[in-house]
């Protein structure tokens, strides 16, 4: 199995359910023995979240090359970035990764595709929101994105921002964000709901709303097991 590398602190808690998440898929499929390599760059997120609102995607970009070429430097084989925002840069990425990278966006849209979905209502931070990272990627994928409006997207973001994202849960915003989820789920008749932010599913579960919910925590996690066993 590949030695995998995270780029983590995007935020902290999700790093952690990348990291607990990967050790159980392994002992889960190979047994309670196998442990899988793993290695993690922690970030400064203050300073990514600054290049962000400032949309300074160069910036945003140096800071994740450094990180993926520390990985690299520490003996990993494959990389992840435990977090959807960041890859609102994945195109200027590309051609400059110092090692293999899983997408979350591509992971996420084969899962959507595989279940034949055809309506999907995405939550995510203010800056995944309004990049329009998944609304391309769904379309060019016939899957009609539903996508909440301004006043919505920041409440979503404000309900993210800083609790959920430091891993902690309050009822009364789980109660906002999923009477909000329900509202559109119900007027736009989504088929299905897609966590756009890794620290989302920390506040929304399955079975919380109407219709299947869609971990993209869960589902990068699988594909990077995956791609390790490649």
């Amino acid at each position: 199995m590949k030695k995998i590398g995270l780029v983590g602190g995007v935020g902290p808690a999700s790093t952690v359910e990348y990291y607990l998440g990967l050790i159980q898929k392994c002992q889960k499929e190979l047994g309670m023995s196998v442990y899988p390599e793993i290695v993690i760059d922690s970030v400064n997120m203050t300073m990514h979240d600054k290049a962000l609102r400032e949309k300074n995607y160069d910036k945003l970009c140096e800071y994740l090359l450094a990180s993926l070429s520390n990985l690299k430097a520490a003996g990993a084989e494959i990389a992840a970035i435990t977090a959807n925002t960041e890859h609102i840069v994945w195109d200027m990425l590309c051609d400059n990764m110092p090692l293999p990278v899983v997408s979350i966006v591509d992971a996420a849209v084969h899962e959507m595709k595989d279940r034949k979905l055809e309506r999907v209502l995405v939550f995510g931070t203010e800056f995944t929101l309004r990049s329009g990272l998944y609304e391309k990627a769904l379309r060019s994928n016939d899957i009609y994105p539903i996508i909440p409006t301004e006043e919505d997207i920041a409440i979503i973001g404000n309900l993210i921002y800083p609790n959920l994202e430091n891993g902690i849960v309050i009822a009364e915003d789980r109660r906002k964000l999923i009477e909000l989820a329900e509202k559109y789920i119900i007027t736009e008749k989504a088929d299905a709901l897609l966590l756009g932010c890794t620290e989302l599913p920390l506040a929304i579960k399955e079975n919380d709303v109407r219709v299947p919910v869609l971990d993209t925590t869960k589902i990068h996690i699988n594909e990077i097991y995956n791609k390790a066993l490649a």
